[in-house]
């Protein structure tokens, strides 16, 4: 049975460092929907790199999260 797909949504999460708290990193992240399916890879690292300039801690790394509707065919 084939299955079909459907696009459903795109999002990011940046991931910050604090730094380290009793020998621990604190990492804390910041989640942004609403991604055009079209973006690239490129654009949205891009994007995101930009984005954790304005912020003070270091940045981490950039989780790009894809939400796929997943149809059983007929």
């Amino acid at each position: 049975m084939p299955v079909t797909t459907d696009f459903l949504s795109n999002k990011i999460q940046i991931r910050s460092n604090y730094g380290l708290v009793d020998g621990k990193d604190v990492i804390k992240s910041k989640t942004y929907s609403n991604l055009k399916a079209s973006a690239g890879n490129d654009d949205i690292y891009a994007v995101a790199a930009a984005l954790a300039t304005l912020q003070a801690p270091t940045l981490e790394e950039v989780v790009k999260i894809e939400s796929t509707l997943l149809i059983p065919g007929a």
